[in-house]
């Protein structure tokens, strides 16, 4: 048996940051599963910045050039988040106190130990259906690597595991992620004389106020599976002005929402373009231009409680199922057609920080659920 520790301390010693390639991570994975006779594919993109990402899919039994039909997925990225500089030992696996720590311990490259960890315990005869492990790329900037798997219709999953920091306590539900763009223009002028320009700044901050309203009218569409059991808006950033004495020819601010699954992430855009309507022809808004862009509009996930991968990562676990509020790539493999679960050893608490740590005995117990719930859904 192959430790999970060990194969950590070996990723965590490959720099992965979303901005690199992750073809080191990919290529380390690969010699993990040749002398276990495991087959292979790659899934080549470049980013936006031109720089090469790879998505894995490993399996026991071998794939034709066509999709990839599997009965499990279990799906873990391969990036983590930019540590700082002073973070001497982030690339260092340490242990204190029964804790790993070091950049990716929790998020999420302690899930993907665990993963290889229970591969190599499998006896891969005596799989009746396939069993599919996926390693993405680009899940911290937005699930690019999944996104492309789907844009390319390269795998479809009857089921899926997700490996995220939960603390191994199943997710079977989660909220979605929209953010967009929003920019007020007007007109500039000397603010000794406010008449001759336009406000984008007074103008916005109408705006706001109207979307803080809309915030309260989302309350009532309740999910009361999740705590907050709504839509939640945020304006996490606001920019404007060149000075003091500068009548705001601009004002631009970041709009966030976590749309609950059970209703359309598009349904925040067309109240706040019914807002803009309302607010143009009410208050009169000449001279004032509002454009909004659309940056991500990924809906949520929610799977039954009566689900074959929801039993059989619950099985021999006495921790109350739950749901949660931060973006996975669960909503992705649903739209494979997966069944999907995100669970995990560790805690988001730890995670995008030199704080970042995963308990030893949840790696063991992770270990222990992926290869039970392989037997039960392929075996």
């Amino acid at each position: 048996m192959i430790l999970p520790g060990t194969l950590l301390r070996e990723l965590v010693a490959i720099p992965s940051v979303s901005s690199m390639s992750n073809r080191p991570v990919a290529e380390w994975i690969q010699r993990i599963f040749e002398p276990l006779g495991w087959h292979h594919r790659l899934f080549r993109y470049e980013d936006s910045a031109g720089v090469e990402k790879l998505n894995l899919v490993v399996s026991p039994q071998p794939m034709d050039d066509g999709r990839i039909d599997a009965e499990l997925a279990i799906v873990c990225h391969t990036d983590t988040v930019p540590f700082s500089a002073e973070w001497v030992e982030a690339t260092e696996l340490h242990e204190k106190d029964g804790m790993l720590h070091g950049c990716g311990a929790c998020d999420v490259k302690g899930f993907l130990a665990c993963m290889l960890a229970a591969a190599s315990e499998i006896k891969t005869e005596e799989l009746k259906k396939r069993l599919c492990l996926v390693f993405t790329s680009d899940e911290e900037v937005g699930c690019r690597g999944a996104r492309y798997l789907l844009s390319c219709d390269a795998l479809r999953a009857r089921y899926a595991i997700v490996g995220e920091p939960t603390s191994l306590v199943p997710a079977r539900a989660g909220k979605g992620y929209c953010l967009a763009s929003i920019k007020v223009m007007g007109r500039a002028a000397h603010s000794a004389f406010p008449e001759a320009g336009r406000s984008a700044i007074f103008a916005a901050a109408r705006l706001l106020q109207e979307i803080e309203g809309l915030a309260q009218v989302l309350m009532q569409d309740r999910n009361d599976a999740f705590l907050p059991p709504w839509t939640t808006l945020n304006v996490g950033e606001v920019r404007g002005g060149t000075a003091k004495n500068v009548v705001p020819a601009e004002c631009s601010f970041l709009l966030e929402w976590r749309p609950v699954p059970t209703q359309r992430p598009e349904v925040v855009l067309e109240r706040l373009r019914e807002i803009i309507d309302r607010m143009e022809t009410e208050q009169g808004l000449d001279g004032i231009e509002i454009q909004v862009e659309v940056l991500r509009m990924d809906e949520g996930f929610e799977t039954g409680v009566d689900s074959a991968v929801i039993r059989s990562v619950m099985r021999g676990s006495d921790s109350e199922i739950q749901t949660i509020a931060f973006g996975t790539e669960a909503p992705w493999l649903a739209r494979m057609g997966a069944e999907a679960v995100v669970v995990g050893p560790g805690s988001m608490l730890t995670a995008h920080s030199p704080r970042e740590c995963v308990p030893i005995a949840e790696l063991d117990a992770c270990v222990t659920m992926l290869r039970r719930a392989i037997a039960e859904i392929c075996c």
